[in-house]
This record gives C-alpha cells, sequence and structure tokens, in this order.
C-alpha cells in the first residue's frame, strides 16, 4: 500500500500489484480496508493452497510432523475481501486471471484475486 499511496503523491501512479500465499494473507488482510479506504488501485494476487505451506515446511525441517492448524480449509478469500470494500474474483483461467488484473488497475480501488495453486510443501534446504 505505501508503493500505491506514493505512485499516487508522486503522480507516476504506476500499476502496483501485491502477490501473497493464503496463509500469509491472514496475517495482514486488514491492509485491504485500509486500501479500500484511501482508493489505491492494487491488485492483491493470493495463491490459494489451502494451507500454511512455509509453516509445514519449517515442521519438516525441525521434525516436528503434524503440527496442528496449518490446514486452512474453507477460507473464503472473495468474501472477506468483498467485506472489506474490495473488489473480488476467484479465478483458475490464465486468460480471465491477465483481463482481471488489467482492469484491477483502471479501478478506483482495490481488487483481490484469489487463484488456487497446487498444495506442496517446498524444502526449505
Amino acid at each position: 500500500m505505501g508503493i500505491a499511496l506514493a505512485e499516487r503523491e508522486t503522480g507516476r501512479s504506476r500499476p502496483v500489484i501485491a502477490i501473497i500465499g493464503d496463509g500469509s494473507f491472514q496475517y495482514s488482510i486488514q491492509s485491504l480496508w485500509t486500501a479500500a479506504q484511501h482508493h489505491l488501485p492494487i491488485a492483491f494476487i493470493v495463491l490459494r493452497n489451502n494451507e500454511y505451506a512455509i509453516l509445514k515446511a519449517f515442521a519438516a525441517l525441525e521434525e516436528t510432523p503434524n503440527v496442528p492448524g496449518l490446514d486452512l480449509p474453507g477460507l473464503d478469500i472473495v468474501a472477506l475481501a468483498k467485506g472489506f470494500g474490495c473488489d473480488a474474483a476467484r479465478l483458475d483461467n490464465l486468460d480471465a486471471i491477465k483481463g482481471a488484473v488489467a482492469k484491477a488497475w483502471t479501478k478506483p480501488g482495490p481488487t483481490v484475486l484469489e487463484i488456487p495453486i497446487s498444495p506442496r510443501v517446498p524444502p526449505l534446504i
């Protein structure tokens, strides 16, 4: 959001895109409200794999399997985004994603796009 505010303030108005996973998104969801209140044309891309994959990777590295609370089934990111005042959509088609991102930067506020990805816990080393 700071970049979008700076782009507005300087008059450059370059497009701003934020890419975040669905788990990490839970740590910063309040930023949607601020972006909506300031009418910032940000495209938020939320990659949805229904889990905190990075925390699962840390658990594997630390040899602590089956940590509870790392699966995220049932989150409705689109409804959450709309509740904070953003436009939002769930998309799984590349052409639709490209079109929605381009359109996001023409709107007078933030757009949240939920994109499903394959669940895969990456190795940390």
